[in-house]
């Protein structure tokens, strides 16, 4: 029995580590080869409004902070907003977005008993369904001069109640997150 319990406690505090870090922000990048980022001294926003796409849901206030936060990120960077685009080396849009989620976790628990003719082991399992928000931010750079595509930058995160209310903590903590990788280092 007392096995029982400490398997069950040790199963319990795995499975809150496991849900703690599906609360961090997953991130992604490519780039293309080839691209001189070493060049890139200044940027802008791809036009007015540099969402380029979102939920129904998004907040509308959500566009500007991810502007400031991209603003913070290449600054931290040594890299200049212009307002034109021809003073540009890159133009800057990104695309914000939410999807309901289902996560099903299953877990048995061995369990011993005892019969009229026998001793064994058995197994109960737990079944836990939880539906969640994930939120996502994916950036993407565009090279003025060729006016292609040169990088792309994805994060997402399960989003709780504690975000929505830190919205502009979260989103610049997305952005870091997302930006770390930009530059790609330069091949040699």
């Amino acid at each position: 029995m007392l096995n029982s319990l400490f398997l069950r406690a040790a199963v319990a505090i795995l499975m809150a580590g496991a849900a703690a870090s599906c609360d961090s922000i997953q991130t992604r990048s490519d780039f293309a080869s080839g691209t001189d980022f070493a060049s890139y001294r200044t940027f802008t926003w791809i036009s007015d409004n540099p969402m380029i796409g979102s939920s129904p849901m998004t907040n509308p206030l959500t566009e500007g902070r991810v502007q400031l936060a991209i603003l913070n990120e290449m600054k931290a960077k040594g890299i200049t907003f212009v307002t034109q685009q021809k003073e540009a080396d890159f133009v800057v849009a990104f695309m914000v977005g939410t999807r309901q989620q289902v996560r099903v976790d299953t877990t048995n628990y061995p369990v011993g008993f005892r019969g009229p003719y026998a001793w064994g082991v058995g197994y109960v399992q737990d079944v836990d369904v939880r539906e969640f928000t994930q939120g996502q931010l994916t950036i993407d750079i565009f090279d003025t001069k060729s006016r292609q595509p040169v990088w792309h930058g994805y994060g997402s995160k399960s989003v709780t109640a504690s975000d929505q209310k830190n919205a502009a903590e979260i989103i610049q903590k997305a952005v870091t997150a997302i930006l770390k990788d930009f530059p790609p280092p330069a091949k040699s």
